[in-house]
């Protein structure tokens, strides 16, 4: 590691391709990605079981199963199928830079939450790291709510961008969690133009739609129509988280191996 990683300025335009993109990938390989997206979500609620310590920990290894949709992505453009074990192989590559990275989204998000309470007196904090609800059928109703969680999204963004590209960093440019966290900052700075578009391309398919999808079913069947909207956009909203994680690899390799060709990019053992 003579040198830091190097990555290329796109234009903005290329945040709807990165989108479109990882959507081609997940069409062909669509149950496999879905099943790829149930085994973590299945994980993650086992162990954000335990209050606090449990979801802490589940902070602690979200970079190491990010590395598990990087791996599947990683094997699909190589002809391979995006297989349910490939959402361990974090536990098998560089576990030890990959940690620390967890540590710090950990630090990064839970800051990010205290924040938050100027704007509600700590109601999103306690319901994000203690599970204790507000009062009320709705949470986002709850005074300061949706306030808090824009402070919170705010206070976020600079954990957000230094892990976007540092589990990628680590796995497959062997930098340190050090290196990988600050490179990934800078690309992301460097590209935010680009990220401004893919995100509120993100914000669209993955918000906006079901949103529409669930009051629409409101407007035509009423209170029970709430469910039916859920039924109806749940395999939508899948879709799109699994698109998400697909597109960390595609935005990783079109700034960090932008003129490369698959050929290019050597063999990376251990994924």
């Amino acid at each position: 590691m003579t040198a830091l990683p190097l990555f290329v300025i796109v234009p903005p335009a290329r945040g709807w391709d990165w989108l479109t993109q990882s959507h081609a990938m997940f069409s062909r390989a669509r149950m496999y990605w879905l099943l790829l997206i149930l085994g973590y979500y299945i994980l993650w609620l086992v162990t954000t079981i335990v209050p606090v310590a449990g979801i802490f920990a589940a902070m602690l290894l979200k970079p190491v199963f990010a590395v598990g949709f990087l791996a599947a992505a990683w094997a699909q453009e190589r002809g391979e199928r995006p297989r349910l074990q490939r959402l361990f192989a974090g536990f098998r590559s560089n576990l030890r830079a990959l940690l620390p990275l967890g540590v710090f989204h950990a630090l990064g998000m839970s800051a990010a939450l205290v924040m938050s309470a100027t704007m509600d007196g700590g109601t999103l904090m306690r319901w994000s790291l203690l599970g204790e609800a507000p009062p009320g059928g709705n949470p986002w109703q709850a005074p300061g709510m949706q306030w808090a969680a824009l402070v919170a999204l705010f206070c976020s963004a600079p954990t957000i961008f230094a892990l976007w590209f540092a589990p990628a960093l680590v796995v497959f440019q062997d930098q340190s969690a050090s290196t990988a966290l600050v490179q990934s900052f800078r690309a992301s700075i460097a590209n935010i133009r680009a990220a401004i578009v893919y995100g509120m391309s993100v914000i669209l398919f993955w918000i906006v739609i079901p949103g529409l999808i669930i009051s629409i079913s409101v407007l035509l069947f009423g209170e029970p129509g709430v469910y039916l909207g859920v039924a109806l956009s749940t395999p939508f909203t899948l879709s799109v988280i699994a698109i998400i994680f697909i597109a960390d690899y595609v935005v990783y390799r079109d700034l960090f191996h932008h003129h490369e060709g698959l050929a290019a990019r050597a063999e990376k053992p251990g994924i």
